[in-house]
């Protein structure tokens, strides 16, 4: 939650095992389809790809050749954030097209060779389990098809021959070419800046390179994890990952610990309703009433010197609702917290009713009464099967140190005042780092200063403003998150029922109002 010192957060590691933010599901990693070797394949030619299509029954003239096809636009966050305005896309409301996926968890997808700008983003496949992103490789395919103007076309990938279909009946879908198992579609569109201004913009970002590496910072507090393989693993991939998202996005790190049994079901019914890739992260707010005062960094800070100043500041409750303490750097010394240390033992305040919290989260989703305290049960024992420390919930206590855990949180630039603020410790605006744009959009270091992120899940649940990756001090938990998400959610699906009802719940936890995009995906 949000308390005086402000956490950090790392995504996953990458030492010799599948990437961490491609969270196991039961399966090992297998080998890219880019890699050459046993098991692996090369993506098809186009004249390859043709007699595929023509040897497994395409019908004549199904390969269009003509000008790209009219992908449906993703409902756009607004310039100025509001509770109604902004969320993840749906499957209806998403541009549409198809790729194989993996089921391993969320990887982010650079803009295809080639590819027109619009099409840049990320390709999705349901899962039994929810939406889930495709490996870069296979988006890499799908957008070369795309920007060709093909609608129907083969996919190669380690699983085997997928036939791609844009404009289907049932709309995008993925074929097995051998199983004719099929699997519903989307494309996410992320588009890059377009005006000369943007562009060098953009460019300039790229130049200044990572945060936290920006202004010459000390990167000597990495001293504090080099005899922690896991731990030097999670922050190359967190270093690479800045790098690759520094030209439109800046960072947070989030850190924290009791609160992680909250965080992984909000995860999860998130997943559930409204297409959050909870492999990829937890998700620290699912409440959207609880934003109705405070649902921007401008209201929170309006709000801060209004009420909370004269009290308990960043630790009244209501503050804690809105906001969560974050870091800018991976190399942070402070205020009070250090990033490196924190990744180990995480950071939570005990003066928070966790079980109180879980009792609202389960009413909101509609679990009756006489039924909550049985499903808080089987929840705090499913969670304490893979190791969090559930002793704020009456569970037990873990007895090793390895309770950290981080989300890295992507926040687009143009939307870094709506979201978040400079602050002194204890939530007060730090005059000297305000706006906080300015201050992250330069070459300063940022190793020394915190911050607050407005976590509304309105715009948490959008990958046009906020991506988020989460990673855990415990190497082993880290590699079971993903099969932990999954029978997390198999516990929680009967609760959230079928049609009206989960449509109603859906209603409930987003504030009264569906967002335009809701489509309930359930089937």
């Amino acid at each position: 939650g949000g308390g005086r010192a402000a956490p950090g957060g790392v995504a996953p590691a990458n030492a010799g095992r599948a990437p961490p933010d491609a969270l196991p599901r039961g399966s090992e990693k297998m080998p890219s389809p880019s890699v050459s070797g046993r098991g692996a394949r090369v993506p098809m030619t186009a004249r390859e790809q043709t007699d595929e299509l023509e040897r497994v029954g395409s019908s004549p003239g199904s390969r269009k050749a003509a000008a790209a096809p009219a992908l449906g636009k993703m409902q756009s966050p607004p310039e100025s954030l509001s509770p109604k305005a902004s969320g993840r896309p749906s499957a209806s409301a998403a541009s549409t097209a198809g790729a194989a996926g993996t089921g391993e968890g969320a990887v982010d997808a650079p803009a295809a060779a080639g590819s027109s700008a619009s099409l840049a983003g990320r390709v999705q496949v349901l899962l039994e389990d929810g939406w889930h992103d495709s490996p870069p490789e296979e988006v890499t395919q799908v957008f070369r098809q795309i920007a060709g103007g093909q609608t129907r076309f083969t996919l190669a990938t380690t699983r085997g021959m997928y036939i791609i279909e844009m404009q289907g009946k049932d709309g995008a879908t993925q074929t097995h070419v051998h199983t004719k198992k099929s699997r519903k579609m989307r494309i996410l569109e992320d588009s890059a800046p377009q005006s000369p201004r943007e562009r060098a913009r953009f460019e300039l970002q790229e130049k200044y390179g990572p945060q936290s590496k920006r202004g010459n910072a000390p990167q000597q507090q990495l001293e504090v994890i080099a005899n922690d393989p896991h731990a030097v693993a999670c922050f190359e991939t967190l270093f690479k990952r800045e790098e690759e998202l520094c030209g439109d996005w800046a960072v947070f790190y989030h850190s924290y610990s009791l609160p992680a049994l909250i965080y992984e079901v909000h995860a999860a019914v998130a997943n559930m309703l409204f297409g959050f890739d909870s492999s990829r992260s937890t998700l620290p707010r699912l409440l959207v009433k609880d934003f109705a005062q405070t649902p921007d960094a401008g209201s929170l800070i309006k709000r801060f010197n209004d009420e909370f100043i004269t009290t308990k500041k960043d630790h009244c409750l209501e503050y804690r609702k809105a906001a969560i303490s974050v870091m800018c750097s991976l190399v942070s010394l402070g205020p009070e917290c250090s990033i490196p240390i924190l990744f180990r033992f995480g950071y939570s305040e005990k003066d928070v009713p966790y079980q109180g919290v879980l009792d609202n989260l389960l009413e909101a989703c509609h679990v009756p009464k006489g039924k909550t305290k049985k499903v808080a049960k089987s929840i705090i024992a499913l969670c304490d099967k893979y190791g969090l420390d559930v002793s704020q919930f009456g569970g037990k206590k873990r007895s090793n140190e390895q309770n950290g855990h981080m989300l890295q949180i992507f926040v687009r630039r143009r939307f870094l005042d709506d979201i978040a603020y400079a602050s002194a410790p204890y939530g007060d605006v730090d005059s000297t780092r305000h706006p906080i744009s300015k201050w992250l959009g330069g070459d300063a270091a940022t190793h020394y200063g915190q911050a607050r992120v407005v976590a509304n899940p309105t715009t948490f649940l959008s990958d046009k403003c906020v991506r988020m990756y989460s990673a855990h001090s415990d190497p082993e938990f880290h590699a079971n998150r993903g099969q932990f998400q999954l029978e997390l959610i198999k516990l929680l699906r009967p609760l959230l029922g079928e049609g009206k009802t989960r449509e109603r719940v859906a209603t409930t936890l987003y504030g009264g109002v569906l967002p335009a995009w809701w489509k309930d995906d359930a089937s």
